[in-house]
């Protein structure tokens, strides 16, 4: 351990012994515990996702290997730094495996949408474009399934349940391992809304797409974080605070859709028409794009009227009074992220 990290971990040692800190609510038992709840979400998806039954199974597998990943990587201190690089690399290799075959259901989900915003006359047209998605989508599913039958995938399972199920080190070396669970998220929860609110308001009807996707980056993790922070709680105090995330998140997520299927459709068009597919398909699909390019511009409104809510006096208010007095950022608001 370096001598700055000793020193670190001898304070929090001595605030421990003062706060009389439960073991329940140290902070590395609570990730673990947290992270063990994720797994176990993940392995019951498994079997949906290889019988390819529906898309809710491969849904509730990201979103779990997303919580996991955003407590692991946003509790700083909390595990040796060296073990938490490695599985969030593991981790983050488990979730682009998952990438294709995402973005076939919500294509797919979406064509019927696609078919009642076009000309009676063109509907049909969109044949061989669904006929390329659905193959397309059935290519991605093998090549999951594929890798989640492999051994090495087992063994990266194994192992993160072995490393969650390890007992508590009574003098761990990561400087935060000891520190309250509830503290430490808070920190970073206040962080990660004033970073919010900086990018968010620093957004125009003519900002680059770019911008939004990493602003949606950055809510998904605040809003990881207060469901982390409010199974700590188990009292339901943190859902005023998490339902206006979760619908600006929405907007976010469905610009980010609407972005990516256009450029999707964009590479596609290209190739049904090198297959020689009719004129019709292809003017359906350019149809398809001047609507999702409406859709984007009218996510860019909705966004305002989202960020409104979650920027304004009473949101502020109440993110401050639960993460910003206490947790050593003072009640200003000045600091930096």
């Amino acid at each position: 351990m370096l001598p700055e990290e000793r020193g670190v971990m001898q304070e929090i040692e001595g605030k421990t012994a003062t706060a009389g800190i439960a073991p329940a609510r140290r902070a590395d038992a609570a990730v673990r515990r947290f992270a063990a709840e994720c797994l176990e979400r993940m392995q019951s998806s498994e079997s949906g996702i290889l019988e390819n039954r529906d898309s809710e199974a491969l849904h509730d597998y990201r979103v779990a290997l997303r919580r996991c990943r955003t407590v692991l990587g946003q509790m700083k201190g909390v595990f040796p730094e060296r073990e938490v690089r490695r599985w969030l690399d593991r981790l983050g290799r488990l979730g682009e495996l998952t990438g294709p075959l995402r973005d076939c259901h919500v294509m797919l989900a979406d064509l019927p949408l696609y078919q009642s915003v076009l000309p009676e006359s063109l509907r049909p047209a969109l044949a061989p474009l669904q006929s390329y998605l659905e193959r397309e989508a059935a290519s991605a599913h093998r090549i999951l399934a594929d890798r989640l039958r492999r051994m090495d995938y087992r063994r990266t399972i194994e192992s993160w349940q072995r490393f969650l199920e390890r007992p508590a080190p009574k003098r761990p070396s990561a400087p935060n391992a000891l520190a309250a669970a509830d503290e430490l998220s808070g920190r970073r929860i206040w962080k990660l809304y004033r970073r919010m609110l900086r990018e968010g308001a620093s957004l125009g009807p003519d900002s680059p797409s770019e911008a939004f996707h990493a602003l949606r980056k950055q809510g998904k993790k605040l809003r990881y974080l207060l469901e982390f922070s409010a199974s700590l709680r188990g009292d339901g105090e943190l859902r005023d605070l998490i339902a206006p995330l979760k619908k600006l998140q929405g907007v976010l997520g469905e610009f980010q859709d609407a972005a990516v299927q256009r450029d999707r459709l964009l590479y596609r068009a290209e190739i049904l028409r090198q297959e020689g597919q009719p004129l019709e398909t292809l003017l359906a699909i350019g149809a398809l794009i001047g609507h999702l390019e409406r859709r984007q511009s009218r996510c860019r409104r909705q966004f305002s009227e989202g960020f409104a809510v979650l920027a304004g006096k009473p949101s502020r208010r109440r993110y401050r009074k639960l993460f910003g007095l206490g947790h050593g950022e003072g009640d200003s608001g000045r600091r930096g992220g």
